[in-house]
């Protein structure tokens, strides 16, 4: 399914790249959050090929995701959003992997950071497999080792065991998706195939690395509260969630670095400086 809101730029290239995969026993379900732009005129120049879609004010794309996947029928689910595409004979060998490890719940493939010039890169395929894997956002998510979401496709079964989407977070649902599907024991497997592109570009939300990061470190902290308890063999575990802290520090302390930047750039500018003066002569 696709989750859409005033994409109407790059929309109609992920419709076509999802309707052109020949895959005969596809549903494919949009859900737009009420756009202003021209994203209707190219949902209904396709609604034809669209098994479901609707256009409406949301809580957000976690939340226009959750509304999708219920009404979605098939075994395997997967969403890509409103400015990415798939490469071609990609569901054939999503099918194809899954047949092939029954019990696998997660598989990925590959996916390009698409800027569209000299800048692209092909993520390697992801090497997460636990829970604690998933919790070391500084040795594996700030190095490349990670699941980009759009190359990500999982079972009924494994979407069922966590219920939904947290729609209170904005940038890292598909994170903490990871983390619970994992904490619940969910199998994920990896093949070295180009499967999906994420386009990057100013207008969406992940390009505010910041507060990515920041949101991400409060899914771990989060993660980490939530399943202190529940530690089976302490003196492993414990080493594992040390290692998870010093991770957690480290980009706290990286984003309050960031944070230090920002502000002495300001407190150095023109524009502050004329500003703090006029407020000394109380001009306003």
């Amino acid at each position: 399914m696709t989750p859409s809101y005033n994409q109407g730029l790059f929309i109609e290239e992920t419709i076509r790249s999802v309707l052109l995969q020949g895959y005969p026993n596809l549903q494919y379900i949009v859900m737009d959050g009420g756009s202003t732009d021209n994203t209707l005129s190219i949902l209904r120049k396709y609604e034809h090929a669209i098994d479901f879609w609707a256009s409406e004010r949301d809580q957000g794309q976690a939340a226009a995701i959750n509304k999708g996947f219920a009404r979605a029928n098939g075994d395997i689910l997967a969403w890509l959003n409103s400015d990415d595409t798939y490469e071609l004979g990609v569901l054939s060998a999503v099918a194809k992997t899954f047949q092939q490890h029954p019990d696998a719940d997660v598989v990925s493939g590959r996916c390009r950071q698409w800027y569209g010039n000299n800048s692209d890169q092909l993520i390697g395929p992801s090497p997460l497999r636990c829970f604690d894997d998933f919790l070391r956002i500084r040795s594996n998510w700030l190095n490349g080792r990670l699941i980009v979401q759009p190359e990500a496709f999982f079972r009924r079964r494994a979407f069922e065991k966590i219920g939904s989407l947290r729609e209170e977070l904005y940038y890292c649902f598909d994170a903490c998706m990871w983390m619970d599907m994992a904490k619940r024991g969910c199998v994920f497997h990896s093949v070295d195939q180009h499967w999906a592109n994420l386009r990057r570009h100013d207008g969406q939300k992940i390009s505010n690395l910041v507060a990515t990061r920041q949101e991400l470190a409060r899914v771990v902290r989060d993660q980490l509260r939530k399943n202190w308890d529940s530690v089976e063999n302490p003196p492993v575990v414990l080493e594992e969630l040390l290692c998870v802290l010093d991770d957690l520090l480290f980009v706290l302390d990286d984003l309050l670095g960031s944070e230090r930047k920002v502000s002495r750039a300001l407190r150095e500018s023109r524009s502050y400086r004329v500003g703090r003066l006029l407020a000394k002569m109380k001009l306003w």
